[in-house]
């Protein structure tokens, strides 16, 4: 029988923050802030689900989230994870891959004075509005990723003006970069950087050693879409950014 393989998105999909959890119900912490204190939680609906997914499958977590923030998710996943937007790949062991940070390296250098112009421009463009947006780079195992904003108040309506624009300035044919938005997180990413690129590589990986295997899929978010339509099957949250958008059709 082929052996099974979910890979996940954690936050919003398997986890949230608390402000996101239903009211009056017992939670599980999932992941703590640098000062250790619980941000993110399970439901006991979510818990009992993913002990469901462990029984039955590697769960191998596919997260925006860098190195550091990954490791302070405490569900004990052993095996590896997809960090960094599909920029690193993490072993069992927590290491990352060699030839795929090599990969993303020579990639980053050749896209960085483009992640430069982008975050000046949404600076002006900030400036130009009002809005109080948190604007940088982000970096891990130093390597420039994509650029961030987010505004520094949580207003997410201040990132509203600011990401219509982008998506008239940088969407479109022949497009090098790609922008997503998901509350008040907004990226833009180089058109290298993308989970599903990863994921691809992953299961290549786990098909040469097991033979064949069985991929599912699971993320909430828009930006997911690709690397769970990389897999054969697609889990969707009800309570998600994919669902919401298939509801409103």
């Amino acid at each position: 029988m082929p052996k099974k393989f979910l890979f996940a998105d954690l936050d919003d999909t398997l986890f949230q923050s608390h402000k996101k959890c239903p009211p009056d119900t017992p939670l599980t912490p999932a992941a703590y802030l640098k000062d250790g204190s619980a941000h993110s939680f399970l439901t006991p609906a979510q818990a009992s689900v993913l002990d469901l997914f462990r029984r039955e499958m590697g769960v191998i977590p596919v997260t925006a989230r860098n190195a550091d923030a990954y490791a302070r998710v405490r569900l004990g996943f052993t095996s590896g994870a997809v960090v960094n937007y599909g920029g690193v790949i993490l072993g069992p062991d927590g290491a990352p891959e060699a030839e795929w940070l090599k990969r993303s390296r020579t990639l980053a250098e050749q896209t960085l004075p483009e992640l430069n112009a982008i975050a000046a421009t949404l600076g002006e463009w900030a400036a130009a509005s009002g809005a109080r947006l948190r604007i940088r780079i982000i970096e891990d195992f130093g390597i420039p990723f994509y650029v961030c904003a987010k505004s520094e108040e949580g207003d997410e309506t201040a990132l509203d003006p600011i990401d219509a624009k982008a998506r008239t300035e940088w969407s479109g044919p022949g497009a090098t970069v790609a922008v997503h938005r998901n509350g008040n997180n907004f990226s833009v990413l180089p058109a290298w950087l993308d989970k599903r690129h990863a994921v691809e590589h992953l299961a290549g990986r786990l098909r040469a050693v097991h033979g064949e295997i069985v991929t599912f899929g699971m993320g909430d978010s828009l930006s997911d879409l690709a690397f769970m339509s990389a897999c054969d099957y697609a889990l969707v949250p009800r309570r998600s950014q994919i669902n919401h958008l298939l509801g409103s059709r």
